[in-house]
């Protein structure tokens, strides 16, 4: 499963995207006077996983447990090796040894080693004395103690694999902190720039009452102190714009930061021509689900498979060391020449090697320690575990009362709006003024920015549950 998880995201990583390539259109001239391009937020996460080079480095996590993988079966690759010694002195050869050989280690801590062996000279051991045309042979070393369920080579190997698994969990680790970070940064940008445009409208229908008002008052319809009103809520508004026009920029540059084009080059901050695409933000909503799909707490499941990996190795010391070595000696380069039951008998070799340490004080001691690590990060585990379905409880809890909230302030924004119509109408007819009008125009403008806040968290919210659950595949 975590394997499709990482794949799914790695085929839209390896798309060859465009920066940016859907069509424009123009903005209000308040906010910006030339045409703009629409950043939604699928491009926006393509460009994350394509571009940004904290995805990319996380990419090179694959090149690595690859080279573990290499490293560890290195441990099972046949060896060669060859052995000559000679020495002469004063014209006489003492002795000449020629001996190549080779090794293949196989599983169970099995090897198969076959040489072939000359020797000559004048001052040979007794020993050392071998067939004139030379002696082969072929036999099989094995552990019958230490070393015959685990060793080093096959504990190397499962922990490469172990490490490959891993890689997946931990790039997906480091995307999903890249998407909530660069995430947040992006629906701040667009809940800014909503609130950009109530308040450029909201200027724009002053300046509209504003000439109202003063065309009024010329026609003697109204008092020259409605004119001098219109005027002060221009000024209030045209600072409120001002401000919120400053906050988008800031917002725009904080979500432009994790923007890259092509040849690792950042995003030119300097000449940001975007607006967020008017669409519906959707995740998975998974308000019921799980936790055990966090790439943190799947880190600690391989971390928990690596030291028990570790723990199989130390128990294999309190073993006796019991190696076994048999083989069939022939003279000549051809090993297997002649064998049967009765040639074996009588041309052989045969080594027995048996030791093991009368207390096993070393082996019981770092078998302990391993068994403490194993325990210290279950719990470890557990407590993250904990916090992690904990921070999930405490999200759910506040989508709820954001959604209550929501629904309030929706209810809210309608009440003033008919206010405001109403307010509007009295003023028509002379029985309001326009500083009544304006004020229900602010709380409506209030209630609106509040809503647009609101609907922003729930985004958020749902931003963070996806996170928590370590899903971002939609």
């Amino acid at each position: 499963m975590l394997k499709q998880r990482y794949q799914k995201i790695k085929r839209v990583r390896n798309k060859c995207w465009i920066l940016f390539f859907i069509g424009c259109f123009s903005v209000n001239p308040t906010i910006a006077q030339e045409v703009k391009d629409t950043l939604s937020w699928n491009q926006f996460k393509t460009i994350l996983l394509t571009q940004h080079p904290v995805a990319k480095s996380a990419n090179l996590l694959d090149g690595l447990a690859k080279a573990k993988m290499k490293q560890a079966w290195g441990n099972f690759e046949p060896k060669i090796s060859t052995n000559f010694d000679q020495k002469k002195f004063d014209g006489t050869n003492y002795y000449r040894f020629l001996t190549p050989e080779i090794k293949l280690p196989l599983w169970y801590g099995l090897e198969v080693k076959g040489n072939y062996s000359e020797a000559e000279g004048v001052y040979l051991n007794q020993e050392n004395k071998l067939p004139q045309d030379g002696l082969s042979y072929i036999g099989l070393n094995f552990s019958l103690g230490n070393g015959l369920l685990m060793d080093k080579r096959r504990a190397a190997l499962k922990q490469a694999q172990i490490f490959k698994q891993s890689t997946s969990n931990q790039q997906l680790m480091i995307i999903n902190d890249l998407i909530l970070d660069a995430g947040i940064s992006y629906l701040n940008w667009q809940n800014q720039y909503k609130i950009t445009n109530i308040y450029d409208k909201a200027l724009k229908l002053s300046e509209l009452r504003y000439d109202a008002v003063k065309q009024g008052f010329i026609n003697g319809d109204k008092p020259a102190i409605d004119t001098l009103e219109a005027l002060t809520q221009i000024q209030q508004r045209q600072i409120l714009l001002q401000q919120a026009q400053l906050d988008l920029q800031n917002a725009t540059l904080e979500m432009a930061a994790f923007l890259w084009i092509s040849n690792n080059v950042p995003f030119d901050l300097n000449n940001i021509q975007l607006i967020p695409k008017e669409e519906e933000i959707k995740f998975n909503n998974q308000i019921d689900g799980f936790v055990n799909n966090n790439p943190k707490l799947l880190s600690y499941n391989f971390k928990l498979q690596d030291l028990e990996v570790q723990k199989r190795l130390k128990a294999e010391n309190l073993r006796p060391n019991i190696d076994l070595q048999l083989g069939l000696l022939n003279s000549g380069n051809n090993a297997f020449r002649n064998i049967n039951s009765d040639y074996w008998i009588n041309n052989n070799k045969i080594g027995v090697q048996f030791s093991f340490p009368l207390t096993f004080a070393a082996a019981r001691g770092e078998l302990a320690e391993a068994k403490i690590k194993i325990n210290d990060l279950q719990l470890e585990k557990n407590v993250v575990e904990n916090e992690l379905k904990m921070k999930l409880y405490q999200n759910n809890a506040e989508r709820k009362t954001l959604q209550l909230q929501y629904n309030l302030l929706q209810q809210s924004v309608k009440a003033n709006e008919l206010l405001l119509k109403g307010e509007e109408t009295k003023f028509r007819f002379g029985d309001s003024s326009l500083f009544l009008v304006n004020s229900r125009e602010l709380k409506l403008i209030d209630a609106q920015e509040k809503l647009l806040t609101i609907e922003n968290k729930i985004i958020k919210n749902k931003l963070k549950a996806d996170y928590i659950i370590g899903d971002f595949n939609n």
